[in-house]
Order: C-alpha cells, then structure tokens, then sequence
C-alpha cells in the first residue's frame, strides 16, 4: 500500500524484543501487517506486533508441519510444543517468570523475545483471556482434524482459528487508555459478538479463496467445506478434486460457493451494525485501518463473486494494485492521504 498513503511504521522501526516481534508480525506484509502500519500510537503498533507475532509462530510452525504429513509421532511432539506455549502465553499474561522448560519445549529460538513483546502488549491491551485459550484449543484441533462433518463443526473450530484473533485486532482498534494507562473497549461495544460475526465472515472468505491451494496440502488435503454442506449441494470430494484438476467449478460446487458466499455477507452485515457503537469514538487512522481491512475481505468476497463463483479458475485474488486503489479510496475518504 504505497502511492501517496503514507504508513507510520514500517518493518525495522522497532528494536530489541519489540523489533523481533515486529519481523515475525511483517514476515510475508500480509494485509493485516499492512493497515496496522497506520497505527499512529506507537502503543497499539507494538502492542499488535507482540500479540500478533505469538499467533504467527504458533499457526505457521502449525502449517508447515501439516503441509508434509503428521505421523502419530510428530503430533505428539506438536502437542508438547503448543501446550508449552499455551503455559507461556499465560504466565507472560499474568506478568510472571517464563518456565525455562516450557521456552526449550517450543524449540523456537525467539520465543523469550517474543513473549516479552507479548507481555508488554497485553498488560497494557488485557485482551479477554479465553480468546487465548480458543486460539490454542484450534491449534491442537488442526493436528488432528483436516475435515467437518458438520457446519456447526466448522465454527466451534473458528471460534479459535479467526474469532480470536478477529477480537484481538478488534480490542487493538476500538480501546482507549484509562487513567493507568490500560487501553480498555468502550462499555456499549459488543467485542465479543462482533468479533465473531467479522471474524466468520473474513474466514469464510478466506476458505473459499484458498479452496483449490488447500486440496494440494499435505497428504490428504485439507477440506474446511462442511460436509452437511457439501452433500446439501451433491458436492463430494471427488467432485472437488475433478474440479480442482479442471481448473473450473462445475454447478454444483459454484452454488456451495454461492451459498457460503451469502453466509459470509450476512456475517459481515451483522458485523457492521455492531461497529456503529464505535461511530465517532475512532482516531482517524483507527477509522482508516478498521474500514481498510473490512474492505479487503469484502473485496475478496466480491472477487470471487465476479469470477462466477469460481475460486477454482484461480481469478479472484486481489493484485496489489487492486489492494492499492482500495486503500487509496478508502483513505480519500477518512482524509488521511498524504501530500
């Protein structure tokens, strides 16, 4: 996001534990790394690189090791790691000592770092504590678990895998500090409820972009359409395979699309009637980063729309200049582009 938008941070602003967060936070400049550069407090900017920095290398030790194959071995092992680090984030919670044990157990040289980051970032941002444990809980569920049987299935799973970090982001943006300086979401704004409705809307829009690269992971593939869905549609997984090979979808999986597409909007609708209570209580670069990353997975969502219902034909990611003109668009509007 260049052009005249002017970000206050970029990667390499922060130093010493804070600055190795924030490498781990910018590591791919994914889209949420890249509206939070427009933080102008230095507070929420660092905040957002020590708690987002945890969930980083936790997913993606995650991710890398499902997408070559779990024996019953390594889960095991993957298991001791993420309960050592479910004990860490706690005790860096409570601003107690780090178990020595625990830091050899992630078998992450940066985790000391990072979780003195950490710690900094939720003494003054003391997001609610069970988003930490669904966040875990989802971690260990990923080990196990590359199928739903069910659509209910799906979102007790997405309680963790997106609610939570949804929320985090959200008590990042909507917090003001008291007067100890704790950043605290004001009264009338529903963090939780909303959390969860923008949350299952950004994932399902996630789920849908990703649909043709997730079949190809791992030995199995992974497959997040639920399978009442799926058979609601006469969709199976040979069906998804055939298409995935085609490079096209067929009726049948372009109307599952559609319908989870529908879900996704109604979600994010849902979202949008809870951030009202936030109408007028925003910085402006707050206001800017919320309706910034609201937009992109609208975007996406749209894309995918406009390609037919058809993530298969792999048409429907957003090119960065798209990302671009959105965030120029969306700055226009909040008055905050630069000269």
């Amino acid at each position: 996001m260049t052009g005249t938008l002017r970000p206050v941070w970029t990667p390499g602003s922060l130093a010493g534990a804070d600055g190795v967060a924030e490498s781990i936070a910018a590591k791919d400049l994914n889209n949420l790394y890249r509206t939070s550069c427009f933080f102008a407090d230095a507070d929420r900017y660092q905040a957002f690189c020590g708690l987002y920095a945890v969930m980083r290398l936790v997913d993606d030790r995650i991710d890398n090791q499902l997408a070559g194959g779990l024996d019953p071995e390594g889960v095991g092992r993957e298991r001791r790691a993420l309960d050592a680090w479910d004990r860490l984030v706690a005790a860096a919670t409570a601003g107690g000592p780090l178990a020595d044990g625990d830091l050899d157990a992630t078998d992450e040289p940066r985790a000391r770092d990072v979780l003195e980051a950490f710690g900094r970032g939720i003494t003054r941002f003391p997001t609610p504590p069970e988003l930490w444990a669904h966040f875990f809980e989802a971690m260990r569920e990923d080990l196990t678990r590359d199928r739903f049987q069910t659509f209910d299935a799906f979102l007790n799973y997405a309680r963790g895998a997106t609610v939570a970090p949804t929320t985090v982001y959200l008590y990042l943006i909507a917090a003001n500090p008291d007067a100890d300086g704790v950043y605290r979401v004001p009264a009338n704004f529903d963090l939780r409820e909303c959390g969860r409705n923008l949350g299952l809307f950004a994932y399902i829009g996630h789920v849908l972009r990703d649909l043709r690269k997730d079949l190809a992971t791992g030995t199995r593939g992974l497959i997040y359409l639920a399978a009442d869905d799926m058979a609601t549609h006469g969709v199976s997984e040979v069906i998804l395979r055939q298409d995935a090979e085609a490079g096209h979808t067929g009726t049948a999986v372009t109307a599952l699309v559609r319908d989870l597409a529908g879900r996704a909007r109604a979600r994010l609708r849902n979202g949008r009637n809870q951030l009202k209570a936030l109408d007028g209580r925003l910085s402006a670069d707050r206001a800017f980063i919320l309706r910034l990353i609201v937009e992109l997975y609208t975007a996406t969502i749209e894309k995918i729309a406009s390609s037919g219902y058809d993530p298969m034909a792999e048409q429907h990611h957003l090119t960065d200049p798209e990302k671009e003109r959105l965030a120029l668009a969306v700055a226009g509007g909040a008055g905050v582009v630069g000269c």
